[in-house]
């Protein structure tokens, strides 16, 4: 077997905001002292274990929040998510990630462009790691803890790797580690080197299950993670903004980390909700529909673009919720002996529902609708506005023109023949309507037709399809312009 650890520094920062690089200095307390902080703050002196009163003074614009184990959990959820796509072997360990990796070496090129993959992954979602591997996973922690890099591949190597790496990386606590430093001893390898007997006379006996586990001695049981088919996934930000580009580079991990984690479970989303969390007001929701099942996170963080340029925030947002239910089985699919992977036809689709709701996401979304054929003769009525994609063709009929005029327009006449800036010369074909007689079967209705059309050319060599009443006055009209 073959283990990898992922330690996330920092990690009550980490999860909570997903990012080191801001411009201001950030901590976490627990309690009135200091248990995390970015580098900002560390380079104003400030440190882990300070009073928070004595890191005010040293950093005046330091951003402090206090702990939050809920949203820590819920984070290295979201890690553990982006590791499944890598192997079905995630466990969660307190602050870390545990991976089995034996199984998954061959399928992505070997150990070296794994981890490279994986921790790319994860850096896209927010989470910056130390990583180490060991064919135990206790030994796997403790050297991504206090040799980042390091790599054992058998056992009998694990006690040299083991042996300088301090008492602390074993997390067992102070009081436990006190009476073995007061009999001088720092690392594992001084304890490893003393008599079990006179380790446990000094209350080490925990600490020898835990180096006997380490060491592949005692077996080392982990649960493995399973992540459920629902994503609810949530990062504030230090200082509460309105700028699109800070939201959608928040936003960003969110979509990172959702979409590893639906490529794991071979599934897409067809529509999630973006929540905008606000101080004082409610959340500001955004519905990114995709019109077909996708893990494309560029995909989703264009239709946010074109959501947020549209909308004005009633607040500066605090914090962004990403939220989806409904999953879509999405496998994928074999490329040819070349490589080559041709567009299908539900590839095709995608790419135009994906239009659909850009537009919508720009316009809004009842300024975009398609048109669907129906069984009424008259013009007006031809065409209904329904959902795209669920349009039907309509009957064959005679040539009519795209451009109808929202009204008619009442011609002149002189002679018995219909006028617009000059007289209008009507070719012999012609359609008669006579419907909308339905409309009203009790009363005369108003939109019943009774029309002979005909298409003309006029003065200035122009198309139009025109219209003679047969009710009184027997007028002609402009129904439409061919182009």
């Amino acid at each position: 077997m073959l283990w990898l650890a992922l330690v996330f520094p920092e990690w009550p920062l980490q999860a909570r905001f997903r990012t080191r690089d801001g411009t201001q200095a950030l901590a976490v307390s627990q309690g009135q002292r200091v248990i995390a902080l970015d580098a900002h703050a560390l380079a104003q002196g400030v440190r882990v274990g300070q009073r928070l009163a004595d890191a005010l003074a040293l950093a005046p614009d330091l951003i402090i929040r206090s702990r939050a184990p809920a949203a820590e959990t819920a984070a290295l959820k979201d890690a553990a998510g982006c590791a499944l796509h890598f192997t079905p072997r995630v466990s969660l360990d307190h602050d870390a990630l545990l991976l089995e990796l034996s199984g998954s070496l061959k399928l992505f090129g070997g150990l070296d462009r794994l981890q490279r993959t994986l921790q790319r992954t994860l850096a896209a979602a927010g989470f910056e790691s130390l990583t180490a591997c060991a064919p135990t996973p206790r030994a796997a922690r403790w050297l991504a803890l206090g040799k980042p890099g390091q790599r054992v591949r058998h056992l009998a190597g694990l006690p040299d790797a083991l042996a300088p790496l301090p008492l602390e990386v074993t997390g067992t606590g102070d009081a436990a580690l006190l009476p073995l430093r007061d009999a001088g001893l720092r690392t594992l390898g001084e304890v490893m080197a003393l008599p079990r007997r006179a380790l446990t006379l000094r209350d080490a006996g925990p600490l020898l299950t835990l180096l006997d586990q380490a060491l592949g001695r005692q077996p080392d049981l982990r649960i493995d993670h399973s992540a459920p088919h629902r994503l609810d996934s949530r990062v504030e930000l230090p200082v509460p903004r309105q700028d699109s580009d800070v939201l959608l580079f928040a936003a960003s991990r969110l979509f990172n980390a959702a979409c590893a984690r639906l490529a794991a479970a071979q599934s897409g989303i067809g529509e999630c909700a973006l929540e905008l969390e606000h101080e004082r007001q409610p959340p500001t929701v955004l519905t990114l529909r995709t019109g077909q099942p996708t893990r494309d996170p560029r995909m989703l963080a264009s239709l946010t673009r074109e959501h947020l340029a549209r909308i004005a925030l009633p607040a500066p947002v605090a914090a962004l919720r990403l939220q989806a239910t409904d999953w879509l089985l999405m496998p994928g699919r074999s490329r040819d002996l070349f490589g080559a992977q041709a567009p299908s036809l539900p590839e095709t689709r995608a790419a135009a529902s994906l239009l659909v709701e850009r537009l919508r996401a720009r316009l809004g979304h009842d300024a975009v609708h398609a048109l669907s054929g129906s069984a009424d003769p008259r013009p007006e009525s031809a065409q209904r506005p329904v959902e795209p994609g669920t349009a039907r063709p309509g009957q064959a009929r005679p040539r009519r023109p795209l451009w109808l005029l929202t009204e008619p327009e009442a011609l002149a006449e002189r002679d018995g023949q219909p006028w617009r800036h000059g007289p209008l010369r009507c070719l012999e074909d012609s359609e008669r309507i006579e419907a909308g007689w339905w409309d009203g079967l009790d009363t005369p209705s108003a939109d019943e037709a009774l029309r002979d059309y005909r298409i003309a050319i006029g003065p200035r060599q122009e198309v139009l399809w025109i219209y003679r009443d047969h009710r009184p006055p027997h007028r002609w009209y402009l129904h439409g312009v061919f182009g």
